[in-house]
């Protein structure tokens, strides 16, 4: 589905049509695709400093790596979350983010202080954010007892996080290649075997 298809789907579902900053953010990624048949895919950050990105990027190749499917840098998931918080989120929700995006680098590196997250080969830091998954997600921690920079890191890792798989899922390449993709409107099948109309893969849409 290409992106401009993706908005007039999205007024047709919600009855609404799509504000103007999040029709932004998604109609920039043209540019990216026009820039990839190019063969000048470069992309340079509007919101985030060179620093900031690289940790995103570095997060976003290890949440999703490429395998036999695209990961996520492949999709671009990297630069929709400049994208989504540069030009869609409010000015207190983006200083907000861009605070905790530190306390985050900072925790990260501190964790690491011989090299720093970003020089962790894929295995290492794979294993690391699933520590620090764990660690989030213990219901034994009393957050509201934790230090601000403490929660501010944890909230902007839960957010990255949502915003990087997010971006995957909701990809061109992901929903027509990888999963099962039927444009709206289709044929409407009440009941049947997913093995038999999309070969067992879940659905884009």
């Amino acid at each position: 589905m290409k992106r401009r298809e993706l908005l007039r789907y999205t007024a047709y579902l919600t009855g609404v049509a799509v504000s103007g900053p999040v029709a932004s953010a998604l109609l920039a990624g043209c540019k990216r695709d026009e820039a990839v048949a190019a063969g000048e895919a470069v992309y340079k950050p509007g919101f985030f400093n060179d620093e900031e990105f690289e940790y995103i990027t570095k997060l976003a190749d290890v949440i999703i790596p490429r395998t036999d499917t695209p990961g996520a840098i492949d999709v671009g998931a990297h630069e929709m979350v400049d994208k989504m918080v540069g030009e869609v989120y409010p000015e207190d929700a983006r200083d907000k983010f861009r605070s905790g995006l530190k306390e985050l680098m900072r925790k990260m590196d501190a964790d690491h202080p011989d090299a720093g997250f970003r020089q962790l080969d894929a295995e290492k830091a794979l294993v690391y954010l699933q520590d620090q998954d764990l660690h989030y997600k213990d219901p034994d921690t009393k957050w509201d007892t934790m230090p601000e920079g403490d929660v501010s890191a944890k909230d902007t890792y839960f957010d990255l996080k949502s915003q990087i798989v997010g971006a995957w899922f909701n990809s061109e390449p992901i929903g027509t290649e990888v999963l099962a993709y039927l444009p709206v409107p289709g044929e409407y099948i009440p009941c049947g075997d997913l093995q038999e109309l999309t070969g067992g893969r879940a659905w884009a849409i």
